[in-house]
């Protein structure tokens, strides 16, 4: 029962079983080698060797294509299955490969070919790519595609720089918390409306601004023991009723008309302290100075 191993079988027994599955993939795909040579998909009336894997056998479209990749390079370099055997090289660095010799078909030689399996033995993924398109001179795209699909979503092909790229995963990670997710169309989103919210944020609270003030018309500050209402209509200051830094909103229904010195005086009593400096964000509506709320120091 795996439950019952310990973490050091358990760690052992995949990494057993990972060495056995790369084993088992290099003599898959060199007996998928010899079917292409054999062209034995026409033996089951399949057109393709790609028909034949998805349909009679069973794999999945993109799974079926990189096994072919690696098949078809096995046929110019054996020493491909070796490197598949132990690790060294995988399916995803295979079809790299296929792909910019397929772009190359003209040029790139066979020598060539097993230069660069050689090279890319141990590398990442992202290695492998810079490599390839350096030794092959592959050419930089840099026009921006955008292919609008059935769904109406969209999809976009676009070139970064370096600079570019390390700085949109600075900040993924800095946004893993509030995004959960690595996709970069999550990502994407949640700066879009970032930035959305801090471009139109002042001209809606301008908005709330002047509707609270339409409503309020003047200082609702009242007196705790008389419940008298100040009433001034000189210097208004729009207040937030819970305040922002317990976690008070910018509704409607938590904002407030004050005079200046009721809005210091009950940041005061809110806060305890003796002095209050403003912040002024200073707006004229309906012919009266409204200002943003005061912060104490």
């Amino acid at each position: 029962m795996i439950s019952k191993l310990n973490n050091k079988e358990l760690d052992q027994k995949i990494k057993s079983l990972a060495r056995a599955e790369n084993r088992l993939l290099a003599l898959v795909i060199e007996h998928i080698k010899e079917a292409d040579r054999r062209k034995l998909y026409l033996d089951f009336n399949y057109p393709n060797l790609y028909d034949y894997l998805v349909k009679e056998c069973g794999y999945p479209g993109g799974s079926a294509q990189r096994r072919i990749d690696a098949a078809r390079l096995l046929a110019i370099e054996p020493k491909l299955k070796a490197k598949i055997e132990s690790g060294e090289i995988n399916l995803s660095q295979t079809t790299l490969l296929q792909k910019a010799f397929r772009e190359k078909s003209q040029t790139v030689t066979l020598e060539q070919k097993r230069s660069l399996i050689a090279k890319i033995s141990d590398m990442t993924v992202n290695e492998s790519q810079v490599l390839i398109s350096k030794e092959l001179n592959l050419e930089i795209r840099q026009q921006t595609k955008v292919t609008h699909q059935k769904d109406e979503s969209i999809r976009l092909e676009f070139t970064l720089t370096k600079e570019q790229w390390e700085s949109l995963q600075k900040a993924k990670d800095l946004a893993s918390n509030a995004t959960q997710t690595n996709d970069l169309g999550v990502l994407i989103k949640y700066l879009s409306d970032k930035f959305i919210k801090q471009k139109e944020g002042p001209t809606a609270t301008v908005a709330v601004k002047k509707q609270v003030l339409q409503r309020d018309q003047c200082c609702q500050y009242k007196d705790h023991k008389t419940q008298r209402l100040c009433g001034s209509r000189w210097n208004l200051h729009i207040d937030h009723i819970k305040p922002k830094w317990v976690g008070g909103t910018d509704d409607i229904d938590n904002l407030r008309v004050l005079c200046q010195k009721h809005n210091y005086e009950r940041y005061r009593e809110q806060a305890g302290i003796k002095m209050v400096s403003s912040k002024i964000d200073d707006k004229i509506i309906g012919g009266r100075l409204i200002q943003a709320d005061c912060t104490h120091t």
